[in-house]
């Protein structure tokens, strides 16, 4: 009865094999990277996505407002309510970061 079934729906089970293996490496790979590969920081009382975007200006590829867009996406906030004390990701890449703060 097996053979049967592998020879009627080879393909398909092998479809779908793959599409599930497919699945799982995405998944895999959509982990939580990003904080691995951006500085974080932690937001001060009064500070502002626009004034965190002009502190870290020069260390990230992007407009201002494509940074706070970043930032929001990624942090799931908005710019007009950041919780003080919380641990934003953003655009700088963490490398970039730490070569900077060898060199001063």
């Amino acid at each position: 009865m097996l053979a049967k079934l592998w020879t009627k729906f080879s393909y398909t089970i092998i479809l779908l094999i793959c599409s599930a293996i497919a699945c799982f490496i995405i998944v895999w790979n959509t982990g939580e990277p990003i904080k691995e590969e951006y500085v974080s920081i932690t937001i001060e009382k009064g500070e502002t996505l626009w004034e965190i975007s002009t502190k870290y200006d020069g260390h990230y590829h992007m407009s201002k407002k494509e940074f706070i867009n970043w930032v929001e996406k990624h942090n799931e906030i908005t710019a007009s309510y950041m919780e003080v004390g919380k641990e934003l990701v953003i655009p700088v890449k963490l490398k970039d970061h730490e070569m900077l703060l060898a060199s001063e």
